[in-house]
């Protein structure tokens, strides 16, 4: 049944809907004109395409992202810390479009005009700045900043695999849980902590990161 005035918004949420269930390629303009209730022509008035949606996700959840990012930064006592839980916390709210972008970056990296490995590694680069401020200041440890910032960032856009709010867990609650996880680890005491340092350095010292770790 045909409908009223159409907005972008609407054509917006429901396509990062369709696009996390079905799949992008999957996903066909007549299908998103039909559940919209609405004719190919009115969705052409705001997107020519496919391609133009997705990039137009992608522009959303980065935007929300670097702005989210800046203004935890700002003034912050400590940038590293805050631009993560601003982060993490970012993700959470958005779990099924960070979920979608994720599954989709193939598609998304075919797009004229988004330039989103760029993006992405100017993104990065805030966090391995602050990241290395920190490190300087004794607060973090010295390792690269680069293999730091990737496995944090990472394994927080990895909670919308697994969180899509439909849990009686509260956000918030998330939010906390692995922020703490991320930043202090899972060891309860000091003592233990210092123990995994001492394996992980004589793993390394006696080369035992080798193909067969990886193997079978």
């Amino acid at each position: 049944m045909a409908r009223g005035t159409l907005t972008r918004r609407e054509v917006l949420d429901l396509a990062a809907e369709l696009f996390a269930t079905h799949g992008y390629r999957s996903t066909s303009l007549e299908l998103v004109a039909e559940r919209l209730g609405v004719t190919r022509q009115a969705l052409y008035y705001h997107f020519r395409n496919k391609g133009e949606i997705l990039a137009a996700l992608f522009e959303e959840m980065m935007t929300r992202l670097e702005t989210a990012v800046a203004a935890a930064a700002h003034d912050a006592d400590d940038p590293f810390l805050a631009m993560l839980y601003a982060h993490v916390e970012t993700a959470v709210v958005n779990t099924n479009l960070v979920a979608l972008l994720l599954h989709e970056r193939p598609e998304i990296a075919k797009l004229d005009g988004v330039r989103a490995a760029k993006r992405r590694r100017e993104y990065a680069r805030l966090f391995v700045s602050a990241y290395e401020e920190g490190a300087r200041a004794g607060r973090f440890r010295s390792v690269d900043p680069t293999v730091a910032v990737n496995t944090l960032i990472s394994a927080a856009n990895g909670i919308s695999w697994w969180y899509h709010g439909e849990s009686v867990v509260m956000p918030e609650i998330i939010v906390e849980a692995v922020f703490k996880l991320l930043t202090a680890g899972f060891l309860a005491r000091p003592a233990e902590a210092a123990k995994v340092v001492r394996f992980a350095e004589s793993r390394q010292r006696d080369g035992r990161l080798t193909e067969a770790t990886y193997g079978s």
